[in-house]
């Protein structure tokens, strides 16, 4: 039986969209998934990131 754990969230960001592209990448590398589109944060620019981790 697995059960299921609340996924975590994060928002990431960047000051510039090329900084942005370099740490989506290396999160996406890790496992996160990109759950919404670039938008302006702060200073600079974010985005939404999951990460879901189901217990066997």
């Amino acid at each position: 039986m697995s059960k299921q754990y609340k996924p975590l969230k994060k928002i990431v960001f960047g000051m510039t969209e090329t900084t942005l592209t370099k740490v989506i990448e290396s999160h996406q590398n890790r496992g996160w998934v990109k759950s919404s589109e670039i938008k302006e944060h702060g200073y600079g620019l974010g985005c939404l990131m999951t990460f879901t981790k189901n217990k066997q």
